[in-house]
């Protein structure tokens, strides 16, 4: 379909249509946001200030404890997996893949949620600026002192890059700034 100006008769692009595939795990987290939205609440005990009463008030880090219950909800199962694939050693008689499936599972690293969290608060406040994001990015690897922690930012930009809220590219750049301080991690020690 083509589409025209009204003024200058000038033919006007359409945007391209953008495909959102949403998986079980987006549902789960809106429903579980949904619960919270209806059932939590803030209560105050005491004596309530002129400041308090004229000021919003809200519940914060209703993201952070979905991120948190997600990754406790994704290692439950991951162990449940593992039982499954353990199980299946007795009928079958490869075993060398069924420990590497193993290994694959157990390799996955918990805890992701808070770099999570860290990553995308830096990219939110810095994402306009995309060479800022990358020096602040280079300055937070650069404050992480132990390797655990630099790889487990590494996979916490991994995990975003499929994300279509965020650039790859930014990403990509952000999660080699992390790659480089393990590296400098590990060759330190």
């Amino acid at each position: 379909m083509k589409k025209f100006s009204n003024i200058t008769g000038q033919k006007v692009a359409e945007e391209p249509k953008i495909e959102i595939k949403i998986t079980e795990a987006d549902i789960f987290k809106s429903r579980v946001m949904s619960l919270m939205d209806d059932f939590l609440k803030v209560q105050m005990y005491g004596p309530i200030t002129r400041y308090h009463v004229a000021g919003t008030m809200k519940v914060t880090g209703k993201e952070l404890f979905l991120e948190a219950l997600m990754d406790l909800l994704d290692t439950k199962s991951n162990g449940d997996k593992i039982k499954l694939l353990e199980s299946l050693k007795s009928k079958i008689t490869d075993w060398q893949v069924i420990d590497e499936t193993i290994d694959t599972i157990a390799s996955k690293p918990s805890g992701l949620y808070k770099h999570r969290s860290v990553i995308k608060s830096l990219y939110n406040k810095y994402k306009s600026d995309s060479n800022l994001l990358i020096e602040q990015t280079e300055k937070s690897a650069n404050k992480i002192k132990s390797s655990d922690n630099s790889f487990l930012r590494y996979k916490a930009c991994e995990s975003l890059l499929n994300d279509n809220e965020f650039n790859t590219d930014l990403i990509q750049k952000m999660s080699e700034k992390y790659l480089n301080r393990l590296n400098q991690l590990n060759e330190s020690n």
